[in-house]
């Protein structure tokens, strides 16, 4: 008679647990007894990407964001600067939702509603520059709470560290804004994309009393949004206090975790089993977080995105939210730029109807230079293979301007006629 697996786990006591879960592991072919291990350590390989499946996946991801009503946002910021949404930028978002096309549409309108939250529209288009940020976010980054070492994991996996006891800051948002410049960096790298992140968080030494409520709940929210692949969470600390506090983590992050309580060394050393470097943590062997690599880190990104732009050269590749773009379309007419513009001549309209043809020039002059006084430019797509925007000369400017006067009057002579219709009695006859 054959002994089944059946006829084996009926045979086995409580006791006899252990067996069978030896003999059912004996049963395993090696590459699922590989692949099991991989799992426990958190150490399992990226699957390979064909030239086909990344091609196709990006099809269906544009016609997954097109079908899509909720994502105004991300409209803006393509119509801004469509050349920033290259294939390198749609197979990032893709390689964290593991090329689950809906859900990688999802993050990125859920990524840019976060980014126009925090950062404003200015720079919807384009990567967040070390500039971009306020002094209260560099300060918040500067304390080193939140650092990437340059080494990875054995895995080949980028290693995004936080340190809640060097937290500093302003209010929730500047934090915020700190992990995305620096998680936004990381992910640039398509290895970081491939491989994945594991996250390390320190709590030593530190209460419950001390953690933000706020914060935790809008970096759950705001990590959603972020095309990062999450392959392990390492929540570190050595009170007993934070338990609940980790239970609540683990149901905002829907990640199950194994919760161990232990002390500095302890903790350290069990990191190492998961192939994670001594030397790339930032902390001594007193608990103490070390802060001169991040400065040099801030450094060699500040020298990089110096380069970036040098790079460009003239070619504005995201308008600010005071200049006026030329041309015609609803993101025109939206503009924050253009929507003053239209105020200013509003307020001049009277005066241009009335005005002899020098005089009109004089004005249209005189409103460019208030326009160009408060900081803003006229723009117009280049008509270069790289697009961009370049700077208008001032005549295409005054023609601009010249051009909007004429439309407002007609405008409001068509609707004023409206009006009059409306307010007379007329009769119909049949």
């Amino acid at each position: 008679m054959t002994d089944t697996a059946e006829t084996r786990k009926a045979r086995l006591s409580r006791s006899g647990m252990t067996d069978l879960v030896a003999l059912e592991f004996n049963d395993l072919s090696f590459e699922e007894r590989e692949g099991i291990y991989e799992d426990l350590h958190a150490v399992s390989r990226p699957k390979g990407e064909s030239p086909m499946e990344i091609s196709d996946s990006i099809a269906s991801l544009k016609k997954a964001l097109a079908n899509m009503k909720s994502k105004s946002a991300f409209n803006t910021a393509q119509f801004l600067n469509p050349e920033y949404f290259d294939e390198s930028f749609f197979l990032m978002f893709l390689r964290s939702a593991k090329f689950d096309t809906k859900k990688a549409a999802q993050t990125i309108a859920d990524h840019f509603k976060h980014k126009l939250e925090l950062f404003g529209p200015e720079v919807l288009g384009r990567d967040i520059r070390y500039e971009d940020l306020d002094d209260e976010t560099k300060q918040a980054l500067g304390t080193g709470a939140v650092q990437i070492p340059r080494c990875r994991d054995a895995a080949g996996r980028a290693i995004l560290i936080f340190s809640h006891s060097h937290f500093s800051y302003k209010n929730a948002d500047c934090q915020i804004r700190a992990v995305w410049y620096m998680l936004m960096c990381a992910l640039k790298d398509p290895e970081t994309q491939r491989n994945g992140l594991i996250y390390i968080s320190f709590n030593l030494n530190h209460s419950s009393k001390n953690l933000n409520l706020d914060l935790v709940l809008k970096s759950a929210s705001f990590q959603r949004s972020m095309p990062r692949k999450v392959m392990g969470f390492h929540f570190c600390y050595n009170s007993d206090l934070l338990r609940p506090i980790l239970s609540t983590l683990q149901g905002i992050s829907g990640m199950s975790t194994r919760q161990r309580l232990r002390t500095f060394m302890d903790i350290v050393y069990s990191l190492k089993t998961y192939g994670i470097p001594l030397h790339a943590l930032p902390i001594d062997t007193n608990g103490s977080f070390k802060c001169s690599e991040i400065f040099e880190y801030i450094a060699h990104r500040i020298e990089e995105e110096e380069q970036q732009t040098r790079h460009l050269g003239d070619k504005i590749m995201h308008p600010l939210s005071t200049d006026v773009l030329l041309g015609r379309g609803w993101h025109q007419l939206q503009h924050r730029g253009n929507c003053m513009l239209a105020k200013i001549i509003d307020a001049h309209r009277e005066t241009y109807k009335v005005a002899r043809k020098m005089d009109k020039a004089n004005l249209n002059r005189q409103i460019v230079q208030l326009v160009q006084e408060s900081g803003g430019r006229f723009l117009e797509r280049s008509k270069l293979p790289q697009g961009g925007w370049v700077e208008a000369c001032d005549d295409i400017a005054r023609d601009k301007v010249s051009k909007s006067f004429r439309t407002l009057i007609k405008r409001r002579s068509h609707l004023n006629h409206w009006k009059q219709y409306q307010s007379n009695d007329i009769e119909i006859e049949w």
